[in-house]
């Protein structure tokens, strides 16, 4: 039943709002990103109309859906175009349907900007871990390599979701957001502004050294991610 919620209550709606502009790149995209939202996501919980989506939807979508839909790329825009494509949507939906979401978003202004910084930090880590990922001649499986045998050189891995808490010249303290241990990590090009900031990945520590190392990022999401987080790992 995992397109129930396209099938039953949506999908007339987005195909209506796609047929509009049907060539447009930017709203393709959009679609695309929200409706593996309302598929891969609200498939046990799927409101039963657009009048019945309550705050935890726009926050899953925000918090959760988006940082893993979030592309690598050198403009770092995936998310000023999607936001700008769900105000749009917005409006079409309130217009058509009689909604208030345009209301419904001015709230997360905030998280957006938030959105945005954890988009340039993923670019930054990935950049870290990959340094050519944007050359023509990029060997992925040497990098994938390289990041295989500084795995299996550490003597200690943890894999989880970790938030920035503090920054004290090269060293970054992170904390596992489920048992709020420290973790003091080097080398990771972070600054001020990316503080509360959710990391999902891997720290690995040598044997014989006091700090970790980041060696693999999964995903990055803003800090009120954190208790929706929590809850999924339950």
């Amino acid at each position: 039943m995992r397109y129930r919620g396209l099938f039953e209550y949506y999908g007339d709606d987005l195909i209506a709002y796609k047929k509009e502009n049907p060539t447009d790149f930017f709203r393709n995209e959009f679609l695309r990103t929200f409706s593996s939202y309302l598929t891969d996501y609200l498939e046990d919980n799927m409101p039963t109309s657009w009048h019945k989506c309550k705050k935890s939807f726009i926050e899953l979508l925000l918090y959760i859906h988006l940082p893993n839909a979030l592309k690598i790329s050198k403009e770092s825009d995936s998310i000023q175009y999607f936001i700008s494509e769900f105000k749009k949507f917005s409006i079409w939906l309130d217009h058509r349907e009689k909604t208030t979401w345009t209301k419904m978003l001015t709230p997360y202004e905030q998280t957006i900007n938030e959105l945005q910084l954890c988009e340039e930090l993923l670019n930054r880590l990935y950049l870290q871990m990959y340094p050519q990922f944007f050359e023509s001649d990029w060997n992925y499986q040497e990098d994938l390599t390289k990041v295989s045998q500084r795995l299996e050189e550490c003597k200690e891995v943890k894999d989880n979701f970790f938030q920035i808490t503090n920054i004290d010249g090269n060293t970054v303290y992170l904390s596992n957001i489920h048992t709020n241990k420290q973790f003091q990590v080097n080398k990771i090009p972070v600054d001020e502004q990316f503080l509360g900031i959710i990391l999902h990945g891997s720290i690995g520590r040598l044997e014989g050294q006091a700090t970790w190392s980041l060696l693999l990022t999964a995903g990055v999401y803003p800090k009120r991610a954190k208790r929706y987080l929590t809850f999924r790992e339950k």
